[in-house]
């Protein structure tokens, strides 16, 4: 049995990073096609991208982030902006840049800011943009709004996904029209089985290492060494 595959019977969802660069586009398409009906999969746009450190985007690397996410037919596109692109005028013009040059290339886009961004500017902005606000919901009351993209970070007390973890992540979720749910550390697989119990439309989780609707666990890891070496 492929590992897609049996990483498809815990999980619903698949996060693809460049790491160090994305896969090739005749890789993605291929995974896509050995995906079953109703999975999805979600794209991290490269670091040099999400930076934000110039004013102009790289052309060709907007490219291949596009067609990436056209490939897997990505539900997502998710930026991860430094802990450097801190809250300014100059940021969210970038980051409005961005987000224009990466329009339509995914069903939606998420945004997922790190460093000294409070959540009343996070949430702003992401609304402003009209793009989903990635939040740790281990730690965090989710944004306002019908649709939840969360990961759980693995810092710490959160490391291994426990109970307590997972009952205040499906209460958070439990009004959301949809929710992907990304899960670093151990544990993203009871977390799965878990949330697929949560009565929410779309519950999606994933171990950061691989990504998914509803989980994650250490054969993630395997999986994800798996698509770079093929890439």
């Amino acid at each position: 049995m492929g590992k897609l595959e049996r990483y498809a019977k815990v999980f619903d969802l698949l996060e693809v990073r460049a790491a160090p660069t994305l896969p090739s586009t005749s890789r993605l398409r291929r995974l896509r096609g050995d995906a079953p009906d109703g999975f999805l999969f979600s794209v991290v746009a490269p670091p040099k991208l999400s930076e934000l450190t110039t004013a102009e985007l790289d052309p060709a690397l907007l490219e291949e982030t596009r067609a990436a996410a056209r490939a897997l037919g990505a539900r997502w596109l998710v930026l991860r902006t430094p802990a450097s692109a801190a809250p300014s005028a100059r940021t969210r013009t970038r980051l409005a840049r961005l987000v224009e040059g990466l329009s339509g290339a995914a069903t939606g886009i998420a945004w997922e800011p790190r460093g000294v961004w409070t959540d009343e500017d996070a949430e702003a902005t992401a609304s402003e943009l009209g793009i989903v606000l990635v939040r740790d919901l281990a730690e965090h009351e989710p944004p306002a709004g019908p649709i939840v993209y969360t990961r759980l970070l693995a810092l710490g007390r959160n490391a291994r996904i426990g109970a307590g973890i997972i009952e205040r992540v499906a209460e958070r979720i439990e009004d959301a029209e949809e929710a992907f749910v990304i899960a670093e550390g151990r544990g993203a697989v009871g977390l799965a089985k878990q949330l697929r119990q949560v009565e929410a439309s779309d519950v999606v989780d994933e171990d950061d290492d691989g990504a998914d609707q509803e989980g994650g666990g250490e054969d993630d890891e395997d999986f994800e060494g798996e698509l770079d070496e093929e890439q």
